[in-house]
């Protein structure tokens, strides 16, 4: 067969490649994996200047936390500092948590600077609300 004839038999066309399905799937894909995933995030105080403690370890499961700020003067805050709460609020919203999550822990942010006897307020709270653990927020030390 002559170029000619192969030419002519088979003319050469162009092949597009139709990207919109890919396209449309990816989107759909991310769309579901972010509505399907739950968000956890939790805000610090950056007016709560938690102690630096050199054995400290990071605690890998982050969901069914409360957070609970007690600051420098001894007063107790929420997770973003907006409310103050008094110790009865405090094992109020405790008991609320652990009724809905029975998993929930305390997640304490003490100030180095605050007296024991306000932490000591919030751990006998966290108690009598039935959350018997606690997690003590402090910075990780390299040394």
């Amino acid at each position: 067969m002559s170029r000619r004839r192969i030419k002519e038999l088979f003319p050469l066309q162009d092949l597009d490649l139709n990207m919109s399905p890919m396209i449309d799937m990816v989107f759909l894909l991310l769309i579901f994996f972010m509505a399907g995933s739950t968000m956890i995030t939790f805000h610090r105080d950056k007016r709560v200047v938690v102690p630096v403690a050199q054995d400290a370890k990071v605690p890998e499961l982050v969901a069914a936390r409360t957070i609970i700020n007690v600051y420098a003067d001894g007063t107790i805050r929420d997770e973003r500092g907006r409310r103050q709460l008094t110790v009865d609020e405090v094992r109020g919203i405790l008991a609320a948590a652990k009724a809905s999550d029975p998993g929930t822990r305390l997640h304490l942010r003490a100030d180095r600077r605050v007296p024991h006897e306000y932490v000591k307020r919030v751990i006998t709270a966290s108690a009598e609300a039935g959350v018997n653990e606690v997690i003590i927020g402090t910075f990780v030390s390299d040394k």
